[in-house]
């Protein structure tokens, strides 16, 4: 258990930073920090030498898992352990006071990440100054989760009930909890907030959230609109991922990254200097110290924000690099087709889909998953998404890209993702 005022203390300990240190990290913070950092065998050598650290990706962050953390845990064992918990939906055991937990894997590699009981009442000390907001009535949160985690469990308290909806379950056996639970805030993916908000207009669902949370998966235009005409709130964001707590939506609906404790450096990854990805630093986490950590997601830079917090503000998640579409001219020039491209080019048809997916399989082949409701779509829904498709292609000189029909929706417990590339050849361009 995390004593509660280890949680006060950090809850008012971001408050503090946010008031004062809204855009750095304070000296001493940083100082307690390489304090720390000299007990990974990883960094020892580089923080002695004062050798500047490397930018690290997820890949070789996870093969280096048992240099890099601090606690002196060992890889295997704690797989075995993050699966064992996920196979059994016990969520519970630790190895030596860390919770072990396990990423979906929708890059390719799954991540484990470590917390320790001070590292939770950190994070949840932050949730409630961030995200959910101090209040002396008590309040319910519906957590729609691939897994549960301590980290999570954390958040309870007489003043906050948690409950875990565990994604593996149905929906439809969900719904009865659902009601007698009536949660005054539910955070979930997208796709399954989606799912509630069709649900409630079909009369199957009464729950009246007051705040709507955002985890997990990119937050798509079409989704809000449809979620909040459904339950007439707001869906707020929180940037989350196994690296940590990254970013949070204002007062003014607007993402804001937390570099209060975090130092996010900028790879510009076009020539407008708009996408980027963020390379960070965390200088609360100690277990499983995260040092110039670049992610490969897409975030937009977006201007100051009225708020008054002069932090990076985001514009939105675009998706990961990972879903970045290379197609061949006919010249042999390879161009870079951002997923925001695909996307708006589907939604923008004449006859556009409810839902969809598009699939660079391989080459120059695209696959479309196009939906209306729960069914595949007719013959002139298909043709006015391939029309605009291939519109945008040949605006980009590309006049021999092959797009087919295919079904293959699942979104049951993996990170729903609309644009995605299969074709696994890397390019330079």
């Amino acid at each position: 258990m995390i004593d509660k005022l280890h949680i006060l203390y950090w809850f008012l300990s971001h408050r503090f930073t946010r008031w004062f240190h809204p855009s750095g990290v304070s000296r001493w913070r940083k100082w307690r920090w390489f304090k720390n950092l000299r007990k990974s065998a990883y960094y020892q050598s580089k923080v002695q030498s004062n050798t500047p650290f490397p930018v690290i990706e997820k890949k070789e962050f996870m093969a280096q898992f048992n240099t890099i953390n601090t606690v002196g845990l060992d890889r295997e064992e704690s797989y075995r352990t993050a699966l064992t918990a996920e196979s059994t939906r016990d969520f519970s055991p630790e190895i030596n006071g860390v919770s072990v937990g396990l990423s979906s894997g929708t890059s390719g590699v799954r991540g484990l990440f470590l917390t320790s009981r001070r590292e939770r009442a950190i994070w949840v000390g932050a949730v409630l100054d961030r995200v959910i907001g101090w209040s002396f009535k008590k309040r319910s949160v519906a957590f729609f989760l691939r897994a549960n985690n301590n980290l999570y469990e954390a958040v309870n308290s007489k003043l906050l009930a948690f409950r875990f909806y565990d994604l593996k379950i149905r929906m439809e056996d969900h719904l009865p909890d659902l009601e007698c639970n009536k949660p005054d805030i539910l955070v979930a993916q997208p796709s399954v907030m989606l799912e509630l908000a069709k649900a409630k207009l079909a009369g199957q669902c009464t729950i009246a959230p007051s705040r709507l949370i955002s985890v997990a998966e990119v937050l798509e235009d079409d989704y809000r609109k449809t979620i909040e005409a459904a339950f007439g709130v707001r869906v707020d964001q929180v940037y989350q991922c196994t690296e940590g707590f990254l970013g949070y939506t204002c007062t003014e609906g607007r993402m804001h990254l937390n570099e209060d404790w975090l130092e996010i450096e900028r790879h510009f990854i076009d020539d407008e200097g708009v996408r980027f990805h963020p390379i960070i630093t965390d200088y609360l986490r100690y277990s499983q110290p995260v040092v110039r950590y670049e992610l490969n997601d897409i975030l937009h830079l977006g201007a100051a924000c009225s708020c008054g917090n002069p932090s990076t503000v985001v514009d939105r998640i675009e998706g990961r690099s990972d879903d970045i579409f290379y197609l061949e001219a006919i010249d042999g020039q390879v161009i870079r087709m951002y997923p925001d491209f695909i996307r708006r080019a589907v939604v923008t048809a004449d006859c556009p889909p409810d839902d969809f997916a598009v699939y660079q399989v391989t080459g120059n082949r695209i696959e479309l998953d196009l939906r209306s409701g729960d069914d595949a779509v007719s013959d002139e829904i298909f043709d006015s998404v391939h029309d605009n498709l291939t519109k945008l292609f040949m605006d980009f000189g590309l006049h021999d890209v092959e797009i087919r029909r295919t079904r293959r929706f699942n979104q049951t417990m993996n990170k729903f993702r609309r644009i995605q590339n299969e074709n696994h050849t890397k390019h330079a361009v």
